[in-house]
């Protein structure tokens, strides 16, 4: 049976009150910091490869934080999804930022050599 709206109220003033939810994020705060920085690293790591693709083509400095913005999707995506799925993925993003004037080979060198993320297959 649903939950009548006076208990839903009850239930959400309960769980908002300022001491629990201090007591309940100090007990999840190291945790989080640590799969916060282990995270950060990961992605410096992605963006420092990818400015490494970057210097090799020759890519206009000005125009870095574009591609950098299409590493980080594509490394959120990596991360969320696996084989195909990934690809199409990937894919889709790519011609994204194909259509906003990005350089396709630059965008695959990208995706190839800093992510390792297989090219889509066409069907």
């Amino acid at each position: 049976m649903a939950k009548s709206l006076s208990k839903r109220l009850e239930s959400w003033v309960v769980k908002t009150e300022p001491e629990a939810v201090r007591d309940r994020l100090e007990g999840l705060r190291e945790g989080m910091r640590r799969r916060y920085f282990v995270e950060q690293e990961r992605l410096w790591e992605v963006e420092t490869k990818v400015r490494q693709v970057l210097d090799r083509a020759g890519v206009s400095s000005i125009t870095y934080p574009f591609y950098l913005d299409f590493g980080r999707e594509v490394y959120a995506r990596r991360c969320r999804y696996a084989g195909p799925s990934l690809a199409r993925e990937v894919a889709v993003l790519l011609e994204k930022w194909v259509m906003r004037d990005l350089r396709r080979e630059v965008l695959e060198r990208v995706r190839d050599e800093a992510l390792s993320v297989a090219p889509a297959e066409m069907r």
